[in-house]
């Protein structure tokens, strides 16, 4: 009885194990104000629409633009469009988002004119970590 009841307590666990490790990745609200503490601010608004600060000494450059989110793919996509002035003028930045809690994110993004420039992992290099302000 005993080994039975201990077989199927390592049974019930790995199933647990499994299911846990396999569930979707944490998922947060985006919108609100987020630096990476190196001189940019992204102001995420609820409606689709951001601000990209970029800090010159001390001035700040802002571009207005547009975000799509979707955390339901794995790692979750952020795309940034819209831009109207700089080197991102007419292309979208396609990126990858993951999540360290619901204050921090990481951030890894390609410029071009469609998603198959999305990053598949994240790039030591390029990703940009984000805090909430």
């Amino acid at each position: 009885m005993n080994q039975l009841f201990t077989q199927l307590a390592l049974l019930g666990g790995a199933a647990f194990l499994f299911f846990y490790c396999t569930s979707r990745p944490d998922c947060y609200d985006l919108p609100g104000r987020w630096t990476n503490r190196e001189g940019q601010v992204l102001v995420f608004q609820p409606d689709g629409k951001a601000l990209w600060l970029i800090q010159f000494g001390s001035q700040f450059d802002t571009f207005p633009i547009r975000y799509t989110y979707d955390c339901s793919r794995n790692p979750a996509t952020l795309d940034l469009s819209g831009f109207q002035a700089g080197p991102l003028t007419g292309k979208t930045l396609f990126g990858i988002l993951e999540w360290a809690g619901d204050t921090v994110f990481r951030f890894d993004a390609e410029p071009g004119a469609s998603p198959e420039v999305r990053p598949k992992t994240f790039n030591v290099e390029q990703t940009m970590r984000y805090y909430r302000e």
